[in-house]
């Protein structure tokens, strides 16, 4: 009894030092077993894999690490950009025809969102050049006057005999005037054209 009554109290210094460790203590095991957690649910195996996927897709840092849309490229030899291509509003848009190189253009806001090859008029015709805008407008059911063939995607040149639509590409000049785009192209091209929408037809477009 004599021995716990000479053995001194513990001072409020030496209290604030113990909780301290235990404080450290407790964070130290939280942190190790987070990291436990986070080390299990990235594993390559079964569900855990396709749990961590969804917390990154649905995490704040998703935009910064996402990849940039690849160009759509085609059989017919036209290129996408979806990234462009979604910032249409048809209001934004233009169609540039190159004669010399053959190919045709759509800009979104001064950019390339489609590039195709085209088939303007073959020697002996004539593809006007000039500015020029969309003012006749038939998905489907247009038939070529001259030919009896059907011209899917119908934009019609500033109320002129000439359009572009959707024909033939032979790889060199072949119409009998208008603008021949692939299928494909013309689809894409007239779902982001509207009535008034600018064409540009050059001998030669120099990019500007």
């Amino acid at each position: 009894m004599v021995e716990l009554a000479n053995r001194p109290l513990p001072s409020p210094g030496n209290n604030r030092q113990i909780m301290k460790r235990r404080v450290l203590s407790s964070a130290l095991a939280l942190a190790l077993a987070l990291a436990a957690a986070v080390s299990s649910s990235c594993s390559p195996s079964g569900d855990r894999n396709t749990s961590a996927t969804a917390v990154r897709q649905g995490s704040a840092f998703q935009w910064g690490f996402s990849a940039k849309p690849k160009i759509e490229r085609h059989e017919s030899g036209a290129r996408v950009d979806p990234m462009i291509l979604s910032q249409s509003t048809k209001g934004n848009t233009r169609l540039v025809i190159d004669v010399a190189t053959q190919k045709g253009y759509l800009l979104v806001n001064g950019k390339v969102a489609v590039e195709t090859p085209v088939s303007t008029a073959r020697p002996g015709k004539w593809t006007p050049r000039g500015s020029f805008t969309v003012t006749q407008r038939v998905s489907t059911g247009k038939v070529s006057t001259i030919y009896g063939v059907e011209m899917p995607c119908w934009m019609r040149l500033s109320d002129s005999v000439y359009g572009v639509h959707a024909g033939h590409l032979p790889g060199y000049p072949a119409s009998a005037g208008c603008i021949r785009l692939p299928l494909h192209a013309a689809q894409v091209i007239f779902d982001n054209t509207t009535y008034g929408t600018k064409v540009n037809v050059y001998s030669a477009w120099d990019g500007a």
